[in-house]
């Protein structure tokens, strides 16, 4: 065997284990994150699905796009974020149809799931290494390298309501879903042999939504998403042994809430969503249960959001145990608005990246609507 590979195979897992101490990063943003979208959605924590009643309802309950107005912009952004700072951009508009005495709204969303870019040397046990491995099934538990992964959406709902003395709102929606991943490096199982992996998935997810208007103060809500979706994937992998090429489909979990939206009085409104994530990825199982919590308290041009995630269950058969290193995840944030702008502010911990640092890592949402 020639020198230069033997010593490959026997430098190669020093440095992979040694890296560990320098030159580690890991970098993750977007709505496939827990918190959602929105700077107002994410500061009541996601309980949204009774509560949502603008463009954002694209993403949690495209029923609510019914009460969109005539026509609406959006754009949200995490000003904290390094891989890109749109989180959000879309537009509705909503239209009368007299004959059917029905009010439509049409809505399209450009909406950024996951983005991740990572460098550095990472083991089995790693919560990076499994955070990872549920959004790359292909990669190797032990490896050493860079990771650079992009996963959009592109989404279109529409949703209707009665268009006089409304009670109830449907909504449905279709999204495209594309997604680019490259890793280069090496991994503990064939260290000597440097890999480049590229691959590429595309998926139709649908969701469905409905409201229900019980009197002028409380509203309730449900949600399904991903709905027969599944990820083609096609991955090209280039090593020491040649090009080759893998295709093959993964499965969505579905996501399914059900919510209440509570108007106490004029200043004070109350939120409450159930939220189940369930079903395989790949090759094991998912099960996660969540409560979310808001609350709003108006002051004429002011609004100040308050709201708490609090898991129920976080199980996986990839890992025997998935736990926060806190019960809850607060949320605030801060919004102002006159008759056609709204912008609001969303300060909250950011839940993966707390728990690759091991304290809790404070992020910023920043957004803005304008209704014309």
């Amino acid at each position: 065997m020639a020198p230069m590979k033997l010593l490959k195979i026997y430098i190669a897992p020093l440095i992979l284990f040694s890296s560990q101490l320098f030159a580690e990063s890991f970098d993750v943003q977007g709505s496939d994150l827990l918190m959602g979208i929105g700077s107002t959605d994410i500061a009541r924590a996601g309980a949204s699905t009774a509560s949502t009643n603008d463009l954002y309802a694209i993403f949690y309950n495209p029923a609510g796009l019914s009460e969109i107005q005539t026509a609406q912009l959006a754009l949200s952004a995490q000003a904290d974020a390094r891989l890109g700072y749109v989180n959000f951009f879309g537009m509705a508009y909503a239209f009368a149809v007299e004959p059917l005495s029905l009010k439509i709204a049409v809505a399209f969303a450009y909406i950024p799931r996951l983005y991740v870019k990572t460098s550095g040397a990472f083991i089995e046990d790693d919560f990076e290494s499994i955070f990872l491995r549920y959004t790359l099934p292909d990669l190797s538990p032990n490896f050493d390298g860079d990771i650079d992964s992009k996963t959009d959406d592109y989404r279109f709902a529409i949703a209707f309501t009665p268009l006089y003395n409304p009670s109830w709102s449907l909504g449905v929606s279709v999204g495209y879903v594309n997604c680019a991943t490259t890793f280069a490096g090496v991994t503990l199982e064939d260290p000597s042999n440097f890999t480049y992996m590229s691959t590429v998935a595309k998926a139709t997810a649908f969701g469905i939504g409905a409201k229900y208007y019980i009197n002028e103060d409380i509203k309730v809500g449900a949600s399904l998403k991903n709905i027969d979706a599944k990820l083609a994937v096609e991955t090209q992998i280039i090593d020491d042994n040649g090009e080759r090429v893998k295709n093959y489909d993964v499965d969505f979990p579905y996501d399914f809430s059900v919510g209440i939206d509570y108007k106490y009085d004029e200043d004070i409104k109350l939120a409450a969503d159930y939220q189940e994530v369930q079903g395989n990825y790949g090759d094991f199982d998912i099960d996660f249960k969540m409560l979310r919590f808001g609350t709003t308290l108006s002051s004429n041009v002011l609004d100040y959001h308050f709201g708490a995630i609090a898991p129920l269950r976080l199980y996986s058969s990839k890992v025997e145990n998935l736990e926060l290193p806190y019960p809850i995840v607060p949320t605030a944030g801060l919004g102002w608005h006159n008759d056609s702008i709204d912008v609001s502010a969303a300060f909250y911990i950011h839940p993966i990246m707390s728990l690759h640092l091991g304290k809790p890592s404070p992020s910023l949402d920043l957004s803005i609507k304008y209704d014309f």
